[in-house]
């Protein structure tokens, strides 16, 4: 199972285009009563943030007041899920989200926890237009009943460390995707104990991450010097040549690591006495004419600079090419359009450059997640034309962007 989370400001739009999509299934709906449209649900938590107002601008207005959560587990592990299934894994995730405790990570003390459990949420059931698969789509208050704000910072991290936790207590294989993030975050607090350290030891090492929810085992040899261990997080186990880099958190390169974080603990002064002797002078020398130089053979012709990137739309990843010169095309030119107040330029320069690479399904997706007319604008969109060549195709790539991110005609609710 994997998850994502992120601190949004478009939480209205977010709200309509979770509740409204096309085979939408409501799953839970937290301190929110029933029957509601998807805008009278966002109007319920802005009622929310503004009974707060005072408290929350008492230093700066909060401009993310909303959080966005998808939760998808793998097609097997859904396999034969009825509605009850799929409340008790959002139940589940909603409690292993509260309490991750990321403030060693974030450093700040307000990322202990957050409180969504007392928050206003609104769970959907979606399904993958490409591949079928269920998942959950969340959006939840940024403040809680109380007036506090959830905390959003390493919110991505929250949302995997939650989703490894929920998958651990199911015995549910996690994805090399989730392992790799898992992988990042244990060498993260690896690091954060060697530097907490004033001098190197394995026993403060160990002490460190127990401190901190996570299990270590020592491998030695027969003269009790470790040469490898195990770190333990839930039923999985990560060796110590996996994490950090370049294999710098073995024994036998973890001192040296330690080394690098403490250099202050190298450094000595050294006394340096000055030479009182004169400088000497450097002798005359005879002047020569300097040869010319060689005339420039004429270079090969350069081949037009390409511009690589991987787009990240919701699970998927659009690995795209373009021309330079497009991609600068787009960003001179992407405007929002006027009903498409929750739309940004990168969310139409995403959205072009996807049309342009021939990713139609990532496009419109990211105008959807915008609030945008989506996929209803592309029935009749094709592949560049024979006889069209770039900057026409790019022209009319960023025409249509901008097409999709118009806001549609307001619908009923699906259930």
């Amino acid at each position: 199972m994997i998850a994502k989370a992120r601190a949004i400001s478009h939480g209205g739009n977010m709200e309509r285009y979770s509740v409204n999509k096309w085979k939408a299934h409501l799953v839970k709906l937290n301190k929110i009563p029933e029957g509601l449209e998807a805008t009278t649900m966002w109007k319920l938590m802005e009622a929310t943030q503004l009974k707060f107002r005072g408290k929350l601008n008492a230093h700066r207005p909060l401009k993310n007041t909303a959080i966005r959560i998808e939760v998808s587990p793998s097609e097997e592990q859904s396999a034969g899920w009825k509605m009850d299934d799929w409340v008790k894994l959002t139940n589940d995730f909603i409690k292993a989200f509260d309490e991750v405790d990321l403030s060693g990570m974030a450093q700040r003390e307000s990322a202990k926890s957050t409180n969504l459990r007392n928050s206003q949420y609104v769970v959907m059931l979606h399904e993958d237009s490409d591949s079928g698969i269920k998942h959950l789509h969340i959006v939840a208050n940024r403040v809680d009943m109380e007036g506090n704000v959830n905390d959003d910072h390493c919110i991505h991290e929250r949302a995997m460390i939650a989703a490894f936790r929920v998958s651990e207590e199911r015995r549910w294989e996690q994805p090399q995707e989730v392992r790799e993030g898992h992988i990042k975050i244990l060498s993260f607090y690896c690091k954060a104990a060697l530097e907490d350290m004033e001098s190197f030891s394995w026993e403060a090492y160990d002490a460190f991450l127990k401190a901190h929810g996570y299990g270590v085992e020592f491998r030695r040899d027969s003269n009790d010097k470790i040469t490898g261990y195990t770190l333990l997080w839930g039923h999985s186990r990560f060796k110590s040549s996996i994490l950090g880099n370049n294999r710098n958190l073995t024994p036998s390169r973890i001192q040296d690591t330690w080394k690098e974080l403490h250099p202050e603990k190298e450094f000595k002064w050294q006394s340096v006495r000055l030479a009182e002797t004169p400088q000497p002078v450097a002798p005359k020398t005879k002047k020569y004419p300097q040869p010319k130089p060689e005339e420039k053979k004429p270079s090969k012709p350069v081949p037009p600079a390409k511009v690589r990137q991987t787009i990240t739309v919701g699970y998927r990843e659009y690995p795209v090419e373009i021309p330079e010169a497009v991609f600068k095309f787009f960003q001179q030119n992407a405007a929002v359009p006027e009903n498409a107040a929750n739309s940004k330029p990168e969310n139409i320069i995403q959205t072009a450059v996807l049309l342009f690479a021939g990713y139609v399904d990532g496009a419109t997706t990211i105008a959807d997640n915008c609030g945008g007319a989506g996929s209803s604008a592309t029935d009749d969109w094709g592949k560049k034309k024979p006889d069209e060549n770039d900057k026409a195709y790019a022209k009319r790539c960023l025409e249509r962007a901008q097409q999709l991110h118009v806001r549609p005609p307001r619908r009923g609710m699906h259930r």
